[in-house]
């Protein structure tokens, strides 16, 4: 019974762990995504203003 109850706790554990890692990976990538579109944004707007 102690066995199986630890076998449990141990995936509940990791379980938690695997869903704190995809958040923070999903916050990083957005916040990396958000800098890459408004230096995206600046780099396309300088180039149409220097074409015009």
């Amino acid at each position: 019974m102690l066995n199986t109850m630890w076998i449990m706790g141990l995936s509940i554990q990791g379980i938690l762990d695997l869903v704190v890692a995809g958040i923070s990976l999903m916050i990083g990538l957005s916040v990396f995504a958000f800098i890459a579109s408004v230096l995206c944004s600046a780099a396309f707007l300088y180039s149409a203003k220097a074409a015009s």
